[in-house]
């Protein structure tokens, strides 16, 4: 049974492609018949199913897909073939491309840019600020290339995420961290400042690392370590305990117990 209807008037969006609102044509959820919804440019971009909608001026496009209960609203924009589903929510400016598979309970909004094959999903929460090119006239994905954010993960920030990247458990991320080239991180960890982290290296369990911390090359941070300031560490370090580090340098296979 149809549970919305294509508006004739389109709207056509500057790269020229034709957009087209929707209206409820009965009710379900919290929508009812007649409701004004947002923007598809086909009717494939929204399924007649479940409790899925498209709300205020958000747009679908390409062959991007909306099913569930997942819902699409203020100026939110998916495009390309990304995929919506079971209670996800997108909204405020966020901008969703390529390959993006958002589902569970997850939240993706304020000025958050995906692109790219990112999945997100359970009940993270994804509030970034927009990033740059090195020129500053043209925005560039906060997450992209094989992204994974799961459990209860949260990302606020300038945040920066690429080249198979894991964020799980109920990590915290802030600020202008950059995470790359299989970094992971999980447990309830908390990255701000202008932390960047790489090459295979994993952040566990209550660990926290601040500042203009660098960390690459297989490094491991777990139990109630906080490393911080302009530390830099590299090749194979093992950090555990309960303490904090501030401005160190450690590379070649060290294991230390903080405390």
């Amino acid at each position: 049974m149809l549970k919305y209807e294509i508006l004739e008037q389109a709207h056509q969006l500057p790269d020229g492609r034709k957009v087209y609102r929707i209206k409820a044509v009965r009710d379900f959820g919290n929508v009812k018949k007649g409701e004004i919804g947002g923007f598809v440019e086909a009717d494939d971009n929204l399924s007649h199913d479940g409790l899925c909608w498209i709300a205020n001026d958000a747009m679908a496009l390409g062959r991007s897909r909306i099913s569930g209960d997942a819902l699409l609203r203020d100026r939110a924009r998916i495009g390309d073939r990304v995929m919506l589903t079971d209670h996800c929510i997108v909204q405020d400016d966020a901008r969703l491309s390529e390959f993006v598979f958002a589902y569970g309970h997850c939240t993706i909004g304020a000025q958050s840019m995906l692109a790219g094959a990112v999945t997100v999903r359970d009940h993270t929460l994804i509030l970034c600020r927009p990033r740059y090119s090195v020129s500053g006239k043209k925005q560039v994905p906060n997450l992209r290339g094989n992204v994974m954010v799961r459990d209860e993960a949260r990302l606020e920030g300038c945040i920066s995420a690429q080249d198979d990247v894991t964020i799980a458990g109920r990590t915290t991320i802030r600020d202008h961290v950059r995470l790359l080239e299989k970094a992971y991180i999980g447990g309830e960890s908390i990255l701000e400042g202008r932390t960047t982290i790489g090459e295979e290296a994993k952040i566990l369990q209550r660990a926290k690392i601040g500042g203009r911390t660098k960390i690459f090359g297989r490094v491991l941070i777990a139990g109630n370590v906080s490393i911080l300031g302009k530390s830099y560490l590299t090749c194979n370090v093992y950090l555990f305990g309960c303490g904090t580090l501030r401005d160190v340098r450690l590379s070649g296979d060290v294991v230390k117990n903080i405390g």
